[in-house]
């Protein structure tokens, strides 16, 4: 695998034509208004969702609905083209449990999805890029195993990453160890790195799995990016987790974090 050059990780407003990695920033403004549609019901969240892609080009042959058995909602699933047939996913969950807004868990990851598409979308990129709001994790991760049941054997090895964004925003981007392939955890560092960000890898044994888990399974590298520590993570499953839980500032730079991962992965991933 060659390494992509990383001289316009730091000029990240403006995409360019080189072979740099180059993305789109979305406004600060823009990425905290997604973050505020959050609603508890699972039905206002599925729409909310379905707008926010639609707002961002994300329609028509562009997005599909897959039916995941023993869920009231279907995996939201969003493709922006590339020019060959490999594939980076990105992936949050959109349902919730009753106590709390869930707005940290997981509005906080799903809601960045098609600010990332919009991102991405602004240059050619070589990979196809899947975005899917993963219906019923809470529920034993129902959506993501679902997903990945109706892949064939060649469709999942097209898969060369799968990342997955989890309660972003109460602090610092962080990354889960557990299972992470070790090139794209190498490769977060590098990002990180150039954003003058410390890669921390914390691993918190919280309520439930995450959706990493049904790729992992299927022998797709997987990392989950999130922000929770020992300390907050009684926050999840708890009436505490609002908006007013999530700091705008650390989760504007898990967006420009993850943006610019992608962006690069696009490059360095064979």
């Amino acid at each position: 695998m060659r390494a992509a050059p990383l001289v316009a990780v730091l000029a990240y407003t403006t995409p360019s034509d080189s072979d740099g990695v180059t993305f789109l920033a979305v406004d600060p403004a823009v990425i905290q208004r997604r973050l505020e549609q959050v609603t508890r019901k699972l039905a206002g969240r599925q729409a909310a969702l379905e707008s926010l892609f639609h707002e961002v080009g994300c329609d028509a042959g562009r997005f599909t609905k897959e039916r995941v058995p023993g869920s009231k909602a279907p995996n939201l699933v969003c493709t922006l083209a590339g020019q060959t047939d490999s594939e980076i996913l990105v992936g949050g969950h959109f349902d919730s449990i009753e106590a709390g807004m869930g707005a940290v868990d997981d509005w906080s990851g799903v809601a960045l999805l098609p600010s990332l598409y919009q991102s991405l979308a602004s240059a050619p990129r070589k990979h196809r890029f899947v975005f899917v709001g993963f219906a019923a994790k809470e529920t034993g991760l129902r959506g993501s195993r679902e997903y990945v049941r109706r892949l064939g054997s060649r469709e999942v090895r097209r898969i060369h990453a799968m990342i997955n964004l989890e309660c972003l925003g109460l602090g610092p981007p962080k990354v889960s160890a557990r299972r992470a392939d070790p090139h794209l955890l190498d490769a977060y560092a590098l990002v990180a790195g150039a954003f003058h960000m410390e890669t921390r890898g914390v691993n918190v044994d919280g309520p439930g799995d995450d959706d990493s888990h049904s790729f992992f399974n299927a022998r797709v590298p997987v990392l989950t990016i999130h922000s929770l520590t020992h300390e907050t993570l009684p926050i999840l499953h708890n009436k505490r987790d609002t908006l007013a839980a999530i700091h705008a500032d650390d989760y504007y730079t898990a967006y420009r974090l993850v943006a610019a991962y992608l962006a690069y992965l696009d490059n360095d991933l064979e």
